[in-house]
């Protein structure tokens, strides 16, 4: 399976539903989000953006529909199966989701250590780079509790990107910054996919964070995809709910 053919989505969804108990959650999505661009999943709370996020690399599967990436597959595979599928996404959480108790350096090394490099040379190496990329330099010592927000969201992106993968999942990956912070990761996680040509997924409710990042777009609805497309087109549409939510994010529309 690869990212090679860049006229094939990197994801397609079809009637993809799921349910918690007697809550349903996704109800029949249909989808595809193309190579090698940022996609923004947008939508108000509950819409199902981060459950859909699960979905695209099997953390969740669907009670029934189909889930393919690069054309395979992925909701029949057993978990040893969904090993190398995994290998090509990193994951960006919404908390960062560090380990308080490791490093920086640390914490960036662990997926190289859980995929099974052990040169310690490599790691160091590969550790250094990522952090360069996103602009911390020589921080491998510190500790997380040292970090501030915007820092701590920096080295989980770095974690993330150290395994070189193909795809960039973000759930809500500006969460708790303030706008200037806010824009300053965006613009990351942008340079980022342009500068490895990766294919981003990103959960947001942030009309700002979509402006800066986004090349496609899919706003979700009670578990159902509203509108997919481009930006121009989202805020160009005259559909009365996604004009609703635009308003009352202080986003014109």
């Amino acid at each position: 399976m690869s990212a090679a053919f860049s006229n094939q989505p990197f994801f397609s969804l079809n009637e993809v539903k799921t349910r918690y108990g007697i809550k349903k959650v996704l109800r029949g999505v249909t989808l595809q989000i193309p190579q090698s661009q940022t996609t923004v999943i947008l939508g108000c709370s509950g819409a199902g953006k981060s459950v859909l996020l699960k979905h695209l690399n099997g953390l969740l599967r669907p009670d029934s529909g189909s889930v393919r990436i690069c054309g395979e597959e992925i909701t029949t595979l057993s978990e040893r199966q969904l090993v190398p599928v995994r290998r090509k996404i990193g994951i960006l959480f919404q908390d960062g989701a560090l380990f308080d108790s490791l490093t920086v350096g640390e914490n960036i090394a662990f997926p190289l250590q859980e995929r099974g490099v052990r040169d310690r040379a490599q790691i160091t190496s590969a550790v250094a780079e990522v952090l360069e990329e996103v602009e911390l330099p020589g921080e491998q010592a510190k500790m997380p509790s040292t970090l501030s927000g915007g820092m701590r969201k920096r080295v989980a992106l770095a974690r993330a990107l150290v395994s070189r993968p193909e795809c960039l999942l973000c759930d809500e990956p500006t969460a708790g910054l303030d706008p200037v912070l806010s824009q300053t990761i965006s613009l990351l996680i942008r340079r980022m996919t342009e500068e490895h040509r990766l294919t981003s997924v990103v959960v947001s409710h942030d009309l700002e964070v979509m402006r800066l990042i986004a090349d496609h777009v899919i706003f979700l609805l009670e578990g159902k995809v509203r509108y997919a497309g481009d930006l121009a087109g989202l805020e160009q549409c005259e559909d009365d709910v996604i004009r609703a939510f635009f308003s009352a994010k202080g986003g014109g529309g």
